[in-house]
Order: C-alpha cells, then sequence, then structure tokens
C-alpha cells in the first residue's frame, strides 16, 4: 500500500533528486527527465519512486513495475542513512537490468554491483527490518468495516424491502463515516494506494467493477506495467479496506450474472457480454444516483465537496494523469438488461470469513 500527503510528495521529490545524482554520479549512466539511459543496452529506464507504510522493511525495488520504494519512516531518517538505502536499492535496480530476476535477492550479483560502484557493506546490507511494522486499522475504522460487512449481509437477504433498507443504510453509514473524516481538520492528510486485478489487457468488467467503486468514495485508475494492467485504487484505508472488498466480490459476480443472462435472454457474443457487463454498473450507479437524490441541501454539498477532494486526491497521487476514451462496438439491448440486472445488484459477504482477513494488495 502507497501513501501519500502534501509532505510526502516532497519527500519524493527530495528522493527523485538523490537517485538522480547518484546514478548520474556514482553509477555513471546519463539521466534525463524521470529516465535513465544505458548506452550498453540502449534503452532507457524510468526513474520511479514511491512511499509505503505497510512493509517491515525500509525500502525495495520492485522489477514488475521499475518501482523504488522507500518506508515513510525514512522521512526522519539521518541523510547518511537514507542515501545508504537510495544506494541499496539502486543497486537491485542495475543487477536487474544486467542479470533479470533470474539471481539470489542479494546474492554474489549484487553484491559485485555494490563493489563495482565503490559501495560497502554500509550499503549493501543498508535495507534492515523494522521492530514495530505497520500497525493494524484503528478500532474506529474497524468498526465501521464490521458493520458495512453485516449491513451486505442483510443487503443479499431474499425480502426485497429488507434488502433495500440494508444497502441504502451501508451507503449512508460510509457517507457519514467520510463526511465526519472529512470535517478532522490536518495539515498532511494522508491517502493510501492499492492495486488490485491484475490483467493482461483492459476489459468490459474492469471498467464496470471501476464505475461501481466509484460509489464507495475511492479513485480508480488503469496503471499498465510489464505487459500487464491493474486497478489502482486511491482513498482512506477503510474507504479501500471496503472498495477491495467489493472489487473481488464483482469480479466473480458479473461473470456468474452473464452467464445466467445468455440462457434466459439469449445472449451471444463479446459485444453482447460487454454491453450487459457496462449495462449493470450504468443500473448500480443510477440506483446510487436516485439515493443521493434523497438527501437533505447540506448533505448534498457536503457530498459534492467530498467528490472534489477526491478529484484532488487523485492529483496528488498522478500529477500528470491521461484520460483515454474506449470507442468499444455496442448492443443496446444487452445494455439495458444489463442496467436491470445492475439497478437489482447488491454487493454480498462471504469471500472471507471477517474483514480482518481482507488483504490490502501492495
Amino acid at each position: 500500500m502507497h501513501v501519500y500527503s502534501k509532505n510526502i510528495v516532497r519527500f519524493i521529490a527530495t528522493i527523485k533528486r538523490a537517485v538522480k545524482e547518484i546514478i548520474a554520479k556514482e553509477v555513471v549512466l546519463r539521466v534525463f527527465g524521470d529516465r535513465f539511459y544505458d548506452k550498453r543496452e540502449r534503452i532507457s529506464y524510468p526513474i520511479k519512486v514511491v512511499i509505503y507504510n505497510n512493509k517491515s522493511m525500509l525500502g525495495y525495488f520492485a522489477a514488475d513495475f521499475y518501482e523504488l520504494g522507500f518506508h515513510e519512516k525514512l522521512m526522519h531518517a539521518p541523510k547518511s542513512q537514507l542515501l545508504d538505502i537510495i544506494r541499496h536499492e539502486i543497486a537491485h535496480y542495475i543487477t536487474f537490468i544486467e542479470h533479470t530476476q533470474a539471481v539470489q535477492h542479494h546474492g554474489e550479483e549484487f553484491r559485485a554491483t555494490c563493489r563495482r560502484f565503490g559501495w560497502g557493506d554500509e550499503v549493501s546490507r543498508a535495507t534492515t527490518c523494522l521492530d514495530d511494522g505497520e500497525a493494524v486499522l484503528e478500532s474506529a475504522e474497524n468498526a465501521i468495516l464490521r458493520k458495512v460487512q453485516k449491513l451486505m449481509a442483510l443487503a443479499s437477504s431474499q425480502n426485497p424491502h429488507e434488502a433495500e433498507l440494508a444497502m441504502i443504510k451501508s451507503q449512508e453509514l460510509l457517507l457519514k463515516h467520510n463526511l465526519e473524516a472529512c470535517e478532522v481538520e490536518s495539515d498532511d492528510e494522508k491517502v493510501f494506494l492499492i492495486r488490485i486485478l491484475k490483467q493482461k489487457k483492459e476489459n468490459a468488467k474492469m471498467r464496470a467493477i471501476s464505475q461501481i467503486l466509484a460509489t464507495f468514495f475511492v479513485s480508480s485508475v488503469f496503471s499498465r506495467c510489464s505487459g500487464w494492467i491493474y486497478l489502482e485504487l486511491v482513498g482512506s484505508k477503510t474507504n479501500l479496506e471496503i472498495a477491495e472488498y467489493v472489487a473481488h466480490f464483482l469480479d466473480n459476480e458479473l461473470d456468474n450474472l452473464w452467464h445466467s443472462a445468455k440462457k434466459t435472454s439469449n445472449l451471444q457474443g463479446q459485444v453482447a457480454k460487454n454491453s450487459f457487463t457496462l449495462g449493470i454498473a450504468k443500473g448500480y450507479c443510477n440506483k446510487i444516483a436516485a439515493l443521493k437524490r434523497s438527501y437533505s441541501k447540506e448533505v448534498t454539498h457536503a457530498l459534492i465537496s467530498l467528490e472534489n477532494k477526491l478529484v484532488e486526491v487523485q492529483a496528488l497521487c498522478y500529477p500528470r494523469l491521461r484520460y483515454t476514451r474506449s470507442s468499444a462496438s455496442h448492443c443496446s439491448r444487452s445494455s439495458a438488461l444489463g442496467e436491470l440486472v445492475g439497478n437489482k445488484l447488491t454487493i454480498k459477504p462471504g469471500l472471507t470469513n471477517s474483514v480482518a482477513n481482507i488483504g490490502l494488495l501492495t
């Protein structure tokens, strides 16, 4: 889980400057912008830095994302320690470039890379584990998660009135929680990022899940890396915990609903499937939009402020975000049927035994 705030964004900029200087002066590779160039390979590599606080080590290099990660605690570390940890992770990066992942993590190839650049044990052994690790969610947040899960259980009731009432209450509970969180003044409020739903390519089901998750007070972005695409979610810890649960439920449920529709409505083909799946998202979002229209003017204004804040949060995590449009074929009949199904869609529990078992991806 990555973490962002105004101070952390400034810390990322500080680390990036150090990375570029070390690569240029000590590794002796040409740096331009946020990339560096390897003449032997005739290829450039990105300089991507993220901050996290849910792992026990002080730094990591993720080859799949060409990503240098550093623990939030390093914001308060001595400069010499921070620089050695940065060198350590750069050594992993260079070792990966030269040997791929087919070597031991801290094996001879890694140690040889350190020696080549004149880095001693203070660098090769720089990344150590923290004693305390990351704390679990605070009890107040756990209470919200438990209440939402109970309401989701009721939302799967065979009684239509009870199911609809439970869905409304779960949305109202989330809204209340987020509005109360906004009222708490913070000089450097943190937001978090997780990656889910790893796929070979973007598809209608991922887009439908992304649209539905927007009703759970998170921002979603499609991220491509190393031949894979991920859905990245940004928001508070509580909202991400709930949204991830919902995403994995929908990943199975949307397929189940399609298989049922094929039999009962004689739908066939990929275009029909895509239109039906996106129709479900539209139907569900329309239902939530109708619920919002029933709120008082005061709550509506607060909700607009909350949604605007999500836009600001997204800009904090993605300062150079680009938008693309899909121009896929469309089947009106399948889409209309999907909307009807989506209007009745409820998020059922059952993928995990308890909220505590819902893992956050990093």
